[in-house]
C-alpha cells in the first residue's frame, strides 16, 4: 500500500491521532517514568500490542524515542546553562556520569564537556518520525513516510481455541531451538505428537523494548483434552476468535511481517486489536526443511468485527429518550485532551465496582470550539448509574435530559465533526425542527472494552424542541 491512499482514511487518521497523543504526552512528561501501561492507556491501545504499534508507526521503540528526546534536551541545556553534567545525566535517566557520557558521545560524536565548549549549531539526531525535543512548541503531527514495506497478503479468519502443551524459553528469540528439541522429545516419548499436531511459537515481548536476556517465548504443540503434562511442560489455551493472518511467510521475513501488520494493515483495516498475544504457526513443522527456508503463518488477534451497514452510517433519525442519571468527571481544556479525564475516571469507576452490565458511556461537550477559547472548553465524561450509586469527589452526579433527539448513528470516531456538520447544516434546516437549549452528547457504540472511547463508532445526540 506504499504510495497509495488508505482504504479507510478515517481509521488511518484515528491511529495517527492516537499515536500523536502519546508523542505529546511523552514531550510533556519527559522527567517521569513513562510506564508502558500508562502510555498504552493514553493511546487507547491494549498494552499487549501498544509497543509494536508505536514502533511501527514512528520508526522507533518507546525506549529509544524517550532516550533520544532526553539526549536532545541535554544537548540544548549544555549550550544554554551552566548546570553540572551529572545533573543533566540524572535528568536524562542515567544513574552514572559515565553511562550518560557514553550515550551522549555515541549520539553526538563528542563528550558532553566538549559539546558544551563547541560553538557550532546543534545537529539534529536521526528521527524517522520527525519528532524532536522542542520545548514550548506544540506537537501537531509526525512523519510516517518511513513506512515503506512491501504489500503482504493478509486474510482475516475466525479460529477455534487451541489447547497446547508448552515450554517457556527466556532469552534471545534466535536461541529457542533447544527449547523446541526438549518439548518435542518429551511429547514424542508420551506419544502426543501426530500429523495433526500444530506447532506454535508465542513471543511475548518486543525485542526493541526488552533486553534480549529477558525475552519470553513459548514453544507450543497442540494436545488433546485428556493429556496431562509432566513438569516442566505446562498447559495453556490459545484463545480463538478473529485473527489477521499473514499466510506462508518466510522465517526471514517475520519481523517485517509484524511491522506490516501493526502499521499499514491495521491502521487501514477498520479493525481493533484484542488483548491477547500474537503467535506464529509453523506450517512445515512435519517436513524436513532447511531452517531458513521454513515458512509460518503469523496470527494477530482482533476484536470481533462490528458489522455496521454503510447505509446506517451517519444515518439521522429522531428518537425520544427517558432522563438518564450519570456519574461524571469534568474536563476543562482542549477537547482532544479529554482522554486524560477518561483515564482518571476509569480508575475511580473500578474502585466503585463500575461499570456494570448495561452501563452506557456518554461524552458531553458543553461548549462550541468556534466560540470558546480552547483552554476554557468544558467536557463531561459520563457513565450511567442507578439511583443507589453515591459517588465521592471529584466524581459528581448529573442528569442527561430526556425528550426528543436527532441522532446521527454510527459516526466514526475520526469523523465526529462531519457528523455534527451533517446534523446542523443539512438535516436540521430540512427537518423543520429546532434545537433545544440542552447540550448535545456522544454515546460510545464501542461497548465497554475500550475506555476512554477511542476507536470505532459513536452516536451523536442533538436535543430538539417538542414538535409543534
Amino acid at each position: 500500500m506504499s504510495g497509495t491512499q488508505p482504504k479507510h482514511k478515517t481509521t488511518w487518521n484515528d491511529y495517527q491521532e492516537r499515536i500523536l497523543r502519546v508523542l505529546t504526552h511523552i514531550q510533556e512528561h519527559l522527567d517521569e517514568s513513562l510506564d508502558l501501561e500508562a502510555l498504552a492507556q493514553v493511546a487507547c491501545f491494549s498494552s499487549f500490542h501498544f509497543h509494536r504499534v508505536f514502533a511501527a508507526m514512528t520508526g522507533e521503540t518507546i525506549a529509544d524515542h524517550v532516550r533520544r528526546l532526553r539526549l536532545e534536551r541535554a544537548a540544548m541545556e549544555l549550550r544554554s546553562n551552566a548546570r553540572q553534567v551529572i545533573q543533566l545525566a540524572l535528568d536524562a535517566g542515567y544513574e552514572a556520569h559515565e553511562a550518560f557520557t557514553r550515550a551522549f558521545k555515541a549520539a553526538y560524536g563528542v563528550s558532553p564537556v566538549a559539546f558544551r565548549r563547541a560553538t557550532g549549531p546543534i545537529t539534529a539526531l536521526a528521527a524517522p518520525s520527525g519528532v524532536h525535543y522542542r520545548p514550548g512548541v506544540p506537537l501537531t503531527t509526525f512523519n510516517t513516510t518511513h513506512i515503506k514495506m512491501k504489500i503482504m497478503k493478509v486474510i482475516t479468519k475466525k479460529i477455534k481455541p487451541m489447547r497446547v502443551a508448552y515450554l517457556r524459553h527466556i532469552g534471545p528469540y534466535e536461541d529457542t531451538r533447544q527449547t523446541w528439541i526438549d518439548l518435542t522429545t518429551r511429547l514424542s516419548a508420551e506419544k502426543q505428537i501426530s500429523k495433526r499436531s500444530v506447532f506454535i511459537g508465542i513471543g511475548h515481548d518486543n525485542p526493541g523494548d526488552t533486553p534480549a536476556e529477558e525475552l519470553r517465548y513459548d514453544a507450543c504443540i497442540t494436545v488433546d483434552e485428556e493429556y496431562q503434562p509432566k513438569k516442566p511442560v505446562e498447559l495453556q489455551t490459545i484463545a480463538g476468535g478473529d485473527h489477521a493472518i499473514v499466510k506462508n511467510c518466510p522465517v526471514g521475513k517475520i519481523k517485517e511481517a509484524f511491522q506490516y501488520l501493526f502499521s499499514k494493515w491495521l491502521a487501514r483495516s477498520s479493525r481493533e486489536l484484542r488483548p491477547a498475544p500474537s503467535f506464529v504457526v509453523m506450517i512445515d513443522a512435519h517436513k524436513t526443511v532447511a531452517p531458513m527456508k521454513r515458512r509460518v503463518d503469523i496470527h494477530m488477534p482482533l476484536q470481533p468485527k462490528r458489522h455496521v451497514d454503510k447505509s446506517d452510517q451517519m444515518k439521522i433519525e429522531v428518537t425520544t429518550l427517558e432522563p438518564r442519571r450519570v456519574a461524571y468527571m469534568r474536563h476543562v481544556g482542549p477537547y482532544r485532551e479529554a482522554y486524560r479525564t477518561w483515564q482518571n475516571f476509569r480508575e475511580r469507576l473500578r474502585k466503585d465496582g463500575l461499570p456494570r452490565r448495561g452501563s452506557v458511556y456518554i461524552g458531553v461537550p458543553m461548549d462550541n470550539p468556534k466560540d470558546t477559547p480552547e483552554e476554557k472548553l468544558r467536557y463531561d465524561a459520563c457513565v450511567t448509574v442507578d439511583e443507589k450509586y453515591s459517588p465521592g469527589k471529584p466524581v459528581r452526579i448529573r442528569m442527561i435530559a430526556g425528550g426528543d433527539y436527532a441522532v446521527a448513528r454510527n459516526c466514526p470516531i475520526g469523523a465526529i465533526a462531519k457528523g455534527y456538520e451533517k446534523l446542523y447544516r443539512s438535516w436540521l434546516p430540512e427537518s423543520g425542527r429546532t434545537v433545544r437549549k440542552e447540550p448535545s452528547f456522544l454515546v460510545a457504540v464501542n461497548g465497554q472494552e475500550i475506555i476512554p472511547p477511542g476507536f470505532g463508532f459513536t452516536d451523536i445526540y442533538v436535543p430538539l424542541e417538542v414538535k409543534k
